[in-house]
């Protein structure tokens, strides 16, 4: 998607058994309404309240609607699709295509107006596609969604200035892992995850076993987000708004960013953690003892019959980004309105759908992402969901915490990048202070590529 870490979606399907309840008695009513009059039909039309005489009055009309949701998340939401498509009262069929081209398919198709009107991407993107994304401020006129049952933070993040662009999908959100059967093989408390970086350091020794190609760190090697999660603790932001619209670049000269390069290159001296970016798959087949990642491992891992614990990264609340539902420009105002009205199903269902059996709380109580929407984080399933209890942060009005460079920052993909080539540069054996200089030079040519000549701050 926008940035390698969403490429590493893998996550496992799951069967949706708790839907059927939430909307089908609604559609098979609106289906024998009485059909309105005219008169009715346009006001009902331009409400996009989605009542039986609207229902009635709807033309049908088919939506494209693109991803790259391809890990097994992915399952899930084309069971969520089919829902909509078989169960919506406005005779909208949603006709989904994930592909993990999608980033290609977008920089042919926006231009020449053939994109589809529904697209599913990073908020940090935005910017990059801005002239070819509709604003969406009407969305709380043409639906009964509520600008206020969304988290602030993370709605925020889909705007420029004042316009809105997004709605949020998910908060894509870094946490640690840990594999329990191995804490107790290597003589560990398996329900005692490391608390700082030197308890990681002696738990990663202490769990590493060459004979079995099993480490007790697994770091990666070159993906800026997950480096960050950790190295924003010592270092704070890369690239940080300074309240004047200027930047400044935080890299050289950081000394929280050059102790936490000096502990990820011991790890990978030390053996304790490969030096390959396949993480992930190592962990789901046993491999690893200690790792960052999001709640997309979860269900992975789960299916595989790992062992593991997931908890924030010492005590911290997490960090990361927010993916969200965007209108394409090559949206026709009928296929807008389209898009819209799913969006509303998909965080209300249709009338009568309780708020655990919506898409928007099926997505977090399946796949374990902690929400962005206020009524499911407020439902008992929620709150009864032990996972999602470890996982959500402790002043919901922070639900979304940016990672890397300050949310408004245009050039956030190109410095998650930069990061990685940092961190990988210094596995390789690049001195750590050259690393730094490197990425500081990449990130200011960054801060003045994409806010302007004077936007670097002194």
């Amino acid at each position: 998607m926008r940035s390698k870490k969403l490429a590493l979606l893998l996550s496992a399907a799951m069967v949706i058994s708790t839907l059927g309840g939430c909307g089908s008695s609604s559609a098979s009513n609106e289906a024998s309404a009485p059909a309105a009059d005219k008169s009715a039909s346009a006001s009902t039309e331009s409400s996009g309240t989605g009542n039986a005489d609207e229902a009635e009055a709807s033309k049908p009309i088919t939506i494209d609607f693109w991803n790259s949701w391809t890990g097994s998340d992915g399952d899930t939401l084309v069971e969520l699709v089919k829902q909509f498509n078989d169960e919506n009262p406005w005779n909208i069929t949603v006709n989904m295509d994930i592909s993990s081209s999608f980033a290609e398919k977008l920089s042919t198709s926006l231009p020449t107006g053939d994109a589809s009107p529904l697209i599913l991407m990073g908020n940090g993107d935005r910017f990059k596609y801005q002239e070819y994304l509709l604003p969406i401020n009407d969305i709380w006129t043409n639906t009964q969604l509520k600008e206020e049952d969304f988290n602030t933070n993370s709605l925020n993040t889909g705007r420029i200035e004042e316009d809105l662009y997004s709605l949020p999908f998910q908060n894509s959100l870094y946490y640690m892992y840990w594999n329990k059967d191995l804490f107790e093989k290597a003589g560990l408390d398996p329900e005692a995850p490391p608390q700082s970086f030197e308890e990681w350091t002696e738990m990663a020794a202490k769990i590493t076993d060459p004979d079995s190609n099993v480490y007790g760190s697994g770091l990666f090697m070159a993906y800026g987000n997950q480096e960050m999660c950790l190295m924003q603790q010592m270092g704070g932001l890369a690239v940080e708004e300074q309240g004047d619209g200027t930047y400044k670049v935080n890299i050289a000269g950081n000394d929280g960013y050059k102790k936490y390069l000096e502990w990820m290159k011991a790890l990978y001296t030390n053996g304790d953690n490969p030096q390959e970016n396949e993480i992930d798959s190592m962990f789901k087949a046993g491999q690893i003892g200690i790792m960052v990642n999001g709640p997309w491992l979860a269900p992975g891992a789960d299916e595989s019959g790992v062992n593991f614990g997931m908890c924030k990264i010492f005590g911290q609340e997490p960090l990361g980004d927010v993916a969200g539902f965007f209108i394409t420009s090559s949206a026709t105002e009928e296929e807008k309105l389209a898009c819209e009205r799913f969006l509303q199903w998909w965080y209300t269902g249709n009338e009568g759908c309780a708020v655990e059996n919506t898409a928007v709380s099926t997505w977090s109580l399946k796949l374990g992402f902690p929400t962005t929407y206020v009524p499911t984080a407020e439902c008992d399933a929620y709150k009864a969901n032990e996972r999602l209890a470890a996982l959500n942060l402790d002043d919901n009005s922070k639900d979304s915490i940016w990672i890397t460079t300050s949310p408004e920052f245009k050039g956030w993909g190109d410095l998650v990048t930069i990061i990685g080539n940092m961190t990988q540069a210094v596995v390789f054996d690049t001195t750590v202070e050259d690393a730094m200089t490197q990425a500081q030079e990449d990130a200011e040519k960054a801060v003045t590529t994409y806010e302007g000549a004077d936007a670097l701050a002194k």
